[in-house]
C-alpha cells in the first residue's frame, strides 16, 4: 500500500511539471484534464533502463524538465510585464530591471524575501522531482510489470489519439508539446541571431539622410518640447473600463490649451513593445528604426546613425534631454546626442520620492520650465520622460500651484495619496493606473496652456501597460497628441 502511494505521488509529481502552464491565462481547471504523452514515455524509460545508467538519466531528466519549468516561469512573468514569451538571448538584463523597480516598490528588503523564497521554492520542486524520478526507477517486481502494461498502453492509446486530433483538426484532451516547445525556444534563439544580421543591414540606410539633411525650417525659432508619457497606451483611451474617464480628461486638456490660444491634433503610433522597457520605446522614436529587443537597442548605441536630437542640434537648437527615471551611470545615452542631458540626481529634487518614481511629473515640467528653457536663449530641442504613470501606480501625487513647486522639498512626504496595492487586487491596481494618467495629462494641459508660448509640444505615450491593466489582447498603439499656437504646423 506504502509503495502504490510512493508511486502514485511520483507520477503526480512529474505530471504537475508537465503540465505547468507558460502563460497566466491557461492557470485554470481545465488544464488538468490534459494528459501528457511524455509521462508514460519518461515512466517506459525509467523502467527499461538499466540500474547502473537508471542515476544519470534521472540526472537528465531534472535538468531537461527543470530547464523547462524555469523558462516557463520566466514566460509567466514576461507575459504579465511585456505580453511577450520570454527570450533568453534579449532579454536576461530584465533580471536587474525587474528588481530595482520591485526593491523601489516594495522595498529591498521585501524584495529580496520573494527573491529567497522563489529559489528555494524552485530548489524543492526540483529535490522532489527528482525523487519522484528516482522512485520510478527503482520499481521491481510486480508493481514495475504493471506500471510498464499502463505506460504502453497509455502510450499506444494516446498516440492514436492524438493522430485522430490531428487528422480531424480538434483539440482534444491529449497533448505532446515538450519537444516541439524545445524546438521553438532553439528556432526563437537563431531566429533572434537572423534579427541581428537583418538590423545590420537596415542600420547602413537611412531613409532621411542618404536623401538630405533636414534643416526644419517651418519650426525655425521654436522650441520643440517631446514628452513621454509612460505606460500611456490605446487601452487607457478604448477600454470600456477607463474610457469615459480618459474622454472627460482628454476633453478637459482640449478645453484648457484652447482657452490658452493653443490647438491640437491627435493620432495612434504602434509602438515597438508593450508592458515596458521605456528605452526601446524611446530609441524607435529617436532612431526611426524599429528597435524592439534589448539586442537592437545594445547595436544601434554603437553606431553614429544620427538621433532627432542630433539632427535638430546641428539645424541649429539646443537639444536637451530630462531623464528622471535614470538614478545610474547612463553610458547609453551618450548616442542620443544631448547638449544637456540630466538625470534624476541632477534635477534638483529636494523632496520625498514617490516608490518607483522617483519625482512627479509636475516638479520634471517645473523644473525643465525654471531651471533649464527660462534660462537659455535660442530655439530647443527638449526630450522629457516623464514618470508618474509607471507601474506600480501609487502613491500619487496631487496637482500643486505651480509657484509653490519651488526645488521640490513641498513633497514632504504630503501632496500624495494611495497605498502600495497587491496586484492581485486587479480592479484596485486599475484604479490607480486611471487615477495616475489623469494627474499626469491634467499637469500637461496646464503647462502648455501656462508655458507653451510658440513651442511645439509633442505628447506620446511609449507604450501598452502590462496586462493586468487592460488583459492580453491590446494592440501595440499608443496615443500621440501635436499642440502648438500655429494651427497650421
Amino acid at each position: 500500500m506504502r509503495l502504490s502511494m510512493a508511486v502514485g505521488l511520483s507520477l503526480l509529481g512529474i505530471l504537475a511539471i508537465l503540465l505547468f502552464p507558460g502563460h497566466p491565462k491557461f492557470f485554470a481547471l481545465d488544464a488538468l484534464y490534459r494528459f501528457p504523452l511524455e509521462l508514460p514515455v519518461i515512466v517506459l524509460a525509467l523502467l527499461w533502463i538499466r540500474q547502473s545508467a537508471a542515476r544519470w538519466l534521472c540526472y537528465a531528466l531534472v535538468i531537461a524538465m527543470g530547464t523547462l519549468l524555469l523558462l516557463r516561469l520566466a514566460d509567466i512573468g514576461s507575459y504579465l510585464a511585456f505580453n511577450r514569451r520570454f527570450s533568453p538571448l534579449l532579454e536576461l538584463h530584465l533580471i536587474a530591471d525587474g528588481w530595482n523597480l520591485a526593491s523601489t516598490s516594495i522595498g529591498p528588503l521585501e524584495a529580496a524575501g520573494v527573491v529567497a523564497a522563489c529559489l528555494v521554492a524552485f530548489i524543492m520542486v526540483v529535490v522532489v522531482l527528482y525523487r519522484c524520478l528516482s522512485t520510478l526507477s527503482q520499481l521491481t517486481g510486480s508493481v514495475r510489470r504493471r506500471l510498464t502494461w499502463l505506460s504502453s498502453i497509455a502510450l499506444i492509446a494516446g498516440s492514436a489519439g492524438i493522430a485522430a486530433e490531428y487528422h480531424y483538426s480538434y483539440d482534444g484532451p491529449l497533448q505532446a508539446k515538450i519537444l516541439p516547445e524545445f524546438s521553438w525556444r532553439f528556432t526563437n534563439v537563431r531566429k533572434s541571431i537572423i534579427d541581428q544580421q537583418e538590423f545590420v543591414r537596415e542600420l547602413q540606410f537611412d531613409s532621411v539622410l542618404d536623401n538630405h539633411t533636414p534643416t526644419f525650417d517651418r519650426l525655425a525659432g521654436r522650441d520643440v518640447i517631446i514628452l513621454f508619457v509612460e505606460s500611456y497606451g490605446r487601452g487607457y483611451v478604448d477600454a470600456e473600463r477607463f474610457n469615459e474617464a480618459a474622454r472627460d480628461r482628454l476633453a478637459s486638456v482640449d478645453e484648457t490649451i484652447s482657452a490658452a490660444g493653443l490647438y491640437s491634433r491627435s493620432g495612434w503610433l504602434t509602438s515597438p513593445i508593450r508592458g515596458g522597457r521605456s528605452w526601446l520605446a524611446h530609441a524607435t522614436f529617436q532612431s526611426g528604426l524599429d528597435i524592439d529587443n534589448q539586442a537592437r537597442f545594445d547595436r544601434l548605441i554603437t553606431t553614429d546613425r544620427q538621433s532627432i536630437s542630433r539632427l535638430f542640434q546641428q539645424a541649429g537648437w539646443h537639444s536637451v534631454g530630462l531623464m528622471p527615471a535614470i538614478q545610474f551611470a547612463w553610458p547609453e545615452g551618450v548616442w542620443y546626442g544631448y547638449e544637456d542631458l540630466r538625470t534624476s540626481s541632477e534635477m534638483g529634487f529636494a523632496g520625498e520620492r514617490f516608490g518607483y518614481a522617483t519625482m512627479p511629473d509636475q516638479y520634471t515640467l517645473s523644473y525643465f520650465e525654471n531651471a533649464i528653457r527660462q534660462r537659455h536663449d535660442g530655439p530647443m530641442a527638449a526630450t522629457i520622460a516623464l514618470l508618474s504613470t509607471h507601474a506600480p501606480w501609487t502613491p500619487i501625487p496631487r496637482k500643486l500651484d505651480w509657484d509653490s513647486i519651488g526645488d521640490g522639498s513641498i513633497y514632504d512626504g504630503s501632496h500624495r495619496f494611495g497605498e502600495r496595492v497587491s496586484w492581485k487586487y486587479r480592479s484596485k491596481v486599475q484604479d490607480m493606473y486611471v487615477q495616475s494618467l489623469d494627474y499626469t495629462l491634467d499637469v500637461i494641459g496646464e503647462y502648455a496652456a501656462r508655458y507653451a508660448d510658440d513651442a511645439v509640444i509633442v505628447v506620446l505615450g511609449d507604450h501598452q501597460p502590462p496586462p493586468i491593466i487592460n488583459g492580453w489582447g491590446a494592440s501595440a498603439d499608443v496615443p500621440v497628441h501635436i499642440i502648438s499656437r500655429d494651427q497650421s504646423l
